[in-house]
């Protein structure tokens, strides 16, 4: 059984060589015989005094991708937009989230007090303004952590009001 089974693969690639010579020399035989001179080639021939361009009319399918291809170009040049747009809103926000992470793993000494003063005038304008109307929840809170940062960040809301013009 394993002589058979060896006969079988050593036979199969010495009938391959044998078919592809022969194939190769009847290949060479025949391009001898049928040579074509430069002359003889259409491509050397003078086009006819006659002939004229005539464009071909697209046919039904043509014209149909034709119309699906500008109905839909707005609609993905639109999503292309949108997608840069919030491709970099999403990269902006990772980075400002890694330099904050940063920024807060070693905060300033006087950070926290800072931030504590901050947070609680924000909390008394939110307390303050709860049976107010809704100008006065959003303006209150609003309005005393603005306050409690500028107390602890003077030199900072100078600038920043000097870049506003208010």
């Amino acid at each position: 059984m394993a002589a058979i089974r060896m006969g079988k693969l050593t036979t199969m690639p010495t009938g391959l060589i044998y078919a592809s010579v022969s194939v190769h020399a009847t290949k060479e035989e025949e391009s001898k015989k049928q040579l074509v001179k430069p002359e003889q080639l259409p491509i050397y021939t003078a086009p006819p005094l006659q002939s004229k361009y005539v464009e071909e009319q697209p046919g039904h399918l043509q014209m149909g991708f034709a119309s699906v291809r500008t109905a839909t170009g707005r609609y993905i040049g639109w999503c292309k937009g949108v997608y840069i747009f919030v491709k970099n809103g999403i990269m902006d926000t990772v980075q400002f989230g890694k330099d904050a992470y940063v920024y807060l793993k070693n905060p300033p000494q006087d950070f926290l007090p800072k931030m504590g003063v901050i947070t609680v005038s924000g909390l008394v304008g939110l307390v303050s303004a709860r049976k107010g109307s809704k100008f006065k929840k959003i303006t209150y809170p609003l309005g005393l952590a603005s306050l409690g940062a500028t107390v602890c960040y003077p030199v900072q809301s100078v600038i920043i009001a000097k870049v506003s013009s208010f």
